[in-house]
């Protein structure tokens, strides 16, 4: 058995804990410890950096999903389009806002919503919006959806949680919508020390109901002028953390990128097969397909490395439903949930448990 150790991810590698100790101690002495001025700062940082007028700091990705479905006016017996290999965090919060989802199969070399499926469900509901997920940290083809949808008068909102970064056309994904989230969840691209989140829009009105809804529904103090406001702010000291983080996301992303295209160039595909234009955006997860899932998954265990499977259910096969979606058929997603899996890639993952994870899969190959 080999002596190196791969991890999925290594937060050491992406955690400056002297520096980003000295900013929690600013924080702590600055007594304001809620919607400060770290908050303000890293919002005005994020949306500079996006190229989006407005960016609103909540609690967490799961938070700003559901936010942002309500900032455009998703509420009960909606119909929401959404594909169902994304690890239900979509699907949690149209059940939260009690929305129905339209699942949209996805395509099959990407694993990313097919705009044609998509086209047949619109022509077959009533679908009020759509959340585009830019899953594994691909772009999915948001023209193309974003020019159907503007067809059929549909919101777009994009998730972008696992897709800090990610362009097109010289465009961030999280700005060819009509709103966006995003997960600061520790792993993500952009990760804090803990849960964090935001929703990010071009228009003034959506921005307007984001700062209220984050906030109980208020319009200013005490007065609830928005119906179904919570209770999620970014954290003061996660923000000041985010701050931080945010000026070495592309470093960090172009050593993702790099260590996938080495491995793009080392593996000898057979038994491992690549999903399409994984390197078109950034890398957050990188994912194979295999017929050989449970064989290889030993066999990268046995050689100390870590691997994952995102996600091992397909939201329209979980029990919540209690068998709602059991005539619904989604083929590509269906085929693809059995044979995914992802192999450890972050940044400062150095050149030693690369070669090992890329010695490992090949030796797999040769048996």
């Amino acid at each position: 058995m080999s002596m190196v150790s791969v991890p999925m991810f290594d937060l050491e590698q992406v955690t400056d804990s002297e520096k980003l100790t000295r900013i929690a101690a600013q924080v702590l002495t600055s007594s304001h410890h809620i919607l400060g001025k770290k908050v303000v700062e890293f919002e005005t940082k994020f949306a500079n950096y996006l190229g989006v007028k407005h960016c609103v700091g909540v609690a967490n990705g799961s938070d700003a999903l559901l936010i942002a479905l309500r900032s455009i006016g998703v509420t009960a017996n909606d119909e929401v389009a959404t594909v169902a290999n994304a690890g239900f965090y979509t699907t949690a919060a149209l059940n939260q806002v009690g929305a129905s989802p339209i699942f949209i199969d996805v395509d099959s070399g990407s694993l990313l919503m097919d705009p044609e499926d998509l086209k047949i469900k619109i022509l077959e509901s009533n679908i009020k919006a759509v959340v585009v997920t830019h899953l594994f940290g691909q772009v999915a083809p948001i023209k193309e959806i974003v020019k159907i949808c503007k067809a059929y008068s549909i919101k777009i909102i994009e998730d972008c949680a696992q897709a800090h970064g990610a362009h097109y056309e010289n465009r961030k994904v999280g700005t060819f919508g009509d709103v966006a989230s995003f997960s600061f969840y520790p792993t993500k691209n952009l990760g804090a020390i803990g849960d964090g989140g935001a929703v990010v829009t071009d228009n003034d009105e959506i921005a307007k109901n984001i700062l209220r809804l984050r906030q109980y529904g208020w319009s200013e103090k005490y007065h609830v002028d928005t119906k179904f406001g919570v209770n999620s702010r970014l954290d003061e000291i996660q923000a000041a953390f985010l701050v931080e983080k945010l000026e070495k996301l592309d470093i960090w992303n172009e050593q993702r990128i790099t260590i996938a295209s080495e491995y793009f160039s080392s593996f000898k595909t057979g038994k491992v097969q690549f999903l399409k234009n994984t390197l078109n955006g950034v890398v957050h997860l990188f994912v194979i397909k295999t017929n050989y899932r449970n064989n290889l998954i030993n066999h990268l265990s046995k050689n100390n490395i870590q691997s994952s499977v995102h996600y091992p259910i397909a939201d329209h096969r979980q029990k919540v439903f209690e068998g709602r979606f059991d005539s619904l058929k989604l083929p590509i997603t269906e085929e693809s949930i059995d044979k995914i899996l992802s192999l450890p890639i972050y940044p400062g993952m150095d050149q030693n448990k690369i070669s090992h994870v890329i010695k490992v899969v090949n030796d797999f190959e040769a048996k």
